[in-house]
């Protein structure tokens, strides 16, 4: 056995095991870790250990040459969940609907069992979030679930149906720009209950330098695994700076901002987040004290589970900001477009729109196209929807630390601060 593996979840390594040895992998449930190691040509007595780390595994032979490994932390009678075997493609940045896959809403009152129901379809219950009655299911193949819908449409307890879905991680910039901007904002003293939270849904963020550390909140994290570090600052690490460049265009005062930038991961080691995800990054966020959100993220498909979300986030006072997406033309694009967040494109210093840049009716609000960091000892620039959306939500919050604003009060500002206006005949 050979293998090269940075920072991916057990979960995700076990499926592609799978799929290449033909082994059946059982894992005892909850054994997570994440996976670091390098090494080439080594016997699975030797190789195993190494990707297992702590935990132990069984490898026996089973029917007329196959082999079984079961992988525990108590006993190999534990090791009880098949591990599904996965391929690469799986796993690459392909927006859109993940076809073996469905997120299951309950009414209200349901006594409808999750784990009840997946029996009874053949499918495996892979998430859920009882708080919104609703859980996710994945089925064997994609012909599985289509045959699996009408099923579930007809059950009287389930409230909604929808697809999962994939939205890639946007570019997050390249090397050898100018100058960046020095950010020297520095945090005011006082405790939690005087923060504006800038909930930061994306990619993990890295250390970041001076005083932008202390900027930022405890890290959360929804996902399995961590990025990759190649030396170069993830999506999530750039935005956190485009955020905190839009606080300092409005509060740089003496005494220091109120902002912080509460990073939530929803990728992990993936190029791709999902809906799902997206969906539990806002529950997290909000539980912990965030009013304004940043949504650097989306793509062409709706998704009612988001949309609730979004709806139930504007209703309780708080502001959510998307990106429209670096697709030139005027389609729909979500979350952008979902009726409780404000769409945000991107313009150059004169207003005009950038040519990458959607201008869909979803476009709200226009920040600047093009953003430059500091990261590694390096100058990066960035041009998109991405960081002109974290700039607007660092420009809502600065103005809320300032003025003592509430976020509901910092959207309506924003339409009058930084509004999109289409060029005329568009």
């Amino acid at each position: 056995m050979s293998a090269s593996v940075r920072g991916l979840p057990l979960s995700r390594v076990l499926g592609r095991l799978a799929r290449t040895t033909g082994w059946r992998i059982l894992i005892e449930p909850d054994t997570q870790r994440s996976v670091d190691v390098a090494f080439t040509n080594l016997p699975p007595s030797e190789a195993l250990p190494r990707l297992l780390g702590d935990f132990s595994f069984s490898f026996t032979s089973v029917g007329k040459g196959g082999r079984e490994l079961r992988i525990y932390r108590s006993t190999a009678a534990a090791a009880t969940s098949a591990v599904d075997p996965i391929d690469d493609e799986e796993f690459q940045a392909r927006p859109g609907p993940i076809p073996n896959e469905w997120i299951v809403r309950l009414k209200p009152g349901s006594k409808l069992s999750p784990e009840e129901l997946a029996k009874r379809l053949k499918a495996r219950l892979v998430g859920r979030m009882d708080d919104l009655r609703t859980f996710r299911l994945r089925f064997d193949s994609a012909e599985d679930a289509v045959s699996s819908r009408p099923i579930l449409l007809s059950e009287p307890d389930v409230a909604g149906l929808e697809n999962n879905i994939r939205l890639p991680v946007p570019e997050p910039g390249i090397p050898g720009a100018p100058p960046a901007e020095s950010i020297t904002l520095k945090p005011r003293a006082g405790g939690a209950v005087d923060q504006v939270v800038v909930a930061l849904i994306d990619t993990g963020v890295q250390s970041l330098s001076g005083n932008m550390e202390a900027l930022l909140l405890n890290r959360v994290s929804v996902a399995e695994g961590t990025p990759g570090a190649d030396g170069a600052p993830t999506h999530g690490t750039v935005m956190a700076q485009d955020i905190l460049q839009g606080v300092g265009r409005i509060d740089a005062g003496a005494d220091g901002t109120r902002v912080r930038i509460l990073p939530v991961d929803v990728y992990g080691a993936e190029p791709a987040t999902t809906t799902w995800n997206v969906v539990r990054g806002l529950e997290a966020a909000a539980a912990r004290g965030a009013t304004v959100f940043n949504l650097s993220l989306g793509g062409a498909d709706d998704s009612p589970l988001l949309d609730e979300a979004i709806a139930s986030i504007r209703a309780q006072g708080g502001l959510v900001l998307a990106a429209t997406g670096n697709t030139p033309g005027v389609g729909l694009t979500y979350p952008a477009a979902s009726p409780g967040a404000l769409g945000v494109t991107a313009v150059d210093s004169t207003g005009v729109p950038a040519s990458y840049a959607n201008t869909g009716p979803q476009a709200r609000l226009a920040g600047p196209g093009t953003t430059l960091i500091q990261f590694g000892g390096l100058n990066w620039v960035t041009q998109g929807t991405s960081g002109a959306t974290a700039w607007v939500s660092g420009l809502a919050a600065g103005w809320m630390s300032q003025s003592g604003a509430t976020a509901s009060q910092a959207g309506q500002w924003l339409q009058g601060a930084v509004p999109f206006k289409p060029p005329a005949g568009k």
